[in-house]
């Protein structure tokens, strides 16, 4: 794969090919990313379109080609919450088979219970306030938490990605989980009263 202080040259200098190139590196990513926030391959994968038609169209707004995988899952990240507000989509179950064996029906029955209304929205709403605290973090501490308990980077990849040491690393996950935790208990504190 190239550098992508070269991948951005080459584009801003209408290369379609480098363009291909940056897509083929980051579109498992930025697919990963979408999916996890939107939970449907179908959504996901036209918001990874999206995010690589705005990814070309601000790619000359970029200021630090070496952080271009941050930027870009940042894009993926509130395209995909941009959707999640807007369309708060519902599964539906499959319709049962009569002839469906026991072991099925309470299958399918687990699965209904877990994508009813009532706990869609529960989750809806879990996910909406983890998500608003994490918003509230310091950017770097967001970044971190992001990387490492959303996209599964280990801790050297963020080190690399981000220019920190592990040390530097380290420190921020564990303050990011603090700050998380306070917010999130006096968040849960105030609605149980």
């Amino acid at each position: 794969m190239e550098d992508d202080r070269l991948l951005v040259e080459k584009i801003l200098n209408n290369d379609e090919q480098a363009f291909c190139s940056l897509v083929k590196k980051y579109q498992r990513m930025v697919y990963a990313t979408c999916f996890r926030l939107v939970k449907s391959q179908t959504d996901a994968e036209d918001l990874s379109q999206d995010v690589f038609i705005e990814v070309f169209r601000s790619l000359g707004l970029v200021r630090k080609e070496n952080d271009l995988s941050g930027w870009i899952f940042k894009i993926a990240y509130n395209k995909s919450l941009s959707f999640l507000r807007k369309h708060n989509p519902v599964k539906t179950t499959n319709s049962i088979n009569i002839e469906s064996s026991s072991a099925e029906l309470d299958k399918i029955h687990k699965h209904a219970e877990e994508n009813s209304p009532h706990h869609t929205l529960e989750q809806s709403e879990t996910r909406r306030i983890v998500f608003q605290a994490v918003d509230q973090l310091p950017e770097n501490q967001k970044k971190v938490i992001l990387l490492h308990k959303f996209e599964n980077f280990s801790q050297k990849e963020i080190c690399e990605q981000m220019g920190l040491s592990q040390v530097s690393v380290e420190s921020l996950i564990y303050r990011a989980k603090t700050n998380l935790r306070k917010s999130l208990f006096n968040y849960f504190k105030q609605y149980s009263k």
